[in-house]
């Protein structure tokens, strides 16, 4: 998705109530991949009672594949209003293939605090990261995982314990 002018046409839609409106409008939005796009959609998962249209935002954000679409991804997976929604951003994440290493801090505190299938999603775009971080991030990062260790619950110390080992090999060379 690149980042275009919005369409006015396209975003009437998207706050019609017509289900077929609001496909049609997500059917456009994928054909002209404009990340701007992203919170609208992000709002409209949020809002939507409609199981088809929460799927086709699903399908159309993790098939992003524009680096700019991650500040939009990342602000809302840091806004409580989507919490309710984290795990589906979270899954999009690591689906999309985006380069979240910049972001990782993020990752790290949704694995901490999440619940498991939250943290369990989280860890997955830890892993997923190929992109490098400083050496500063990284310790700051793995202290944060240790502490949060202590009554921590034996799955997700798991998923931690891994985390901490694997952010080492992230480290710029």
């Amino acid at each position: 998705m690149s980042n275009k002018k919005l369409n006015d046409n396209i975003i009437r839609k998207l706050y019609s109530t017509n289900e077929q409106e609001i496909l049609s409008a997500l059917s456009e939005i994928k054909e002209t991949g404009n990340s701007g796009y992203i919170t609208l959609m992000i709002d409209l998962l949020h809002n939507s009672p409609s199981e088809l249209v929460s799927e086709q935002i699903s399908i159309i954000l993790s098939e992003v594949k524009h680096s700019n679409a991650v500040p939009f991804i990342v602000e809302a997976l840091e806004n409580s209003k989507y919490l309710a929604h984290r795990e589906t951003l979270v899954r999009i994440c690591w689906e999309n293939g985006l380069d979240y290493s910049n972001n990782l801090s993020t990752f790290v505190d949704i694995l901490i605090s999440g619940d498991y299938m939250t943290a369990f999603e989280a860890f997955t775009v830890i892993e997923h990261t190929e992109g490098h971080i400083s050496e500063i991030s990284c310790n700051e990062m793995t202290a944060r995982l240790k502490q949060a260790i202590p009554g921590t619950a034996p799955d997700r110390k798991i998923l931690i314990e891994r985390a901490i080992e694997y952010l080492p090999s992230l480290l710029r060379s």
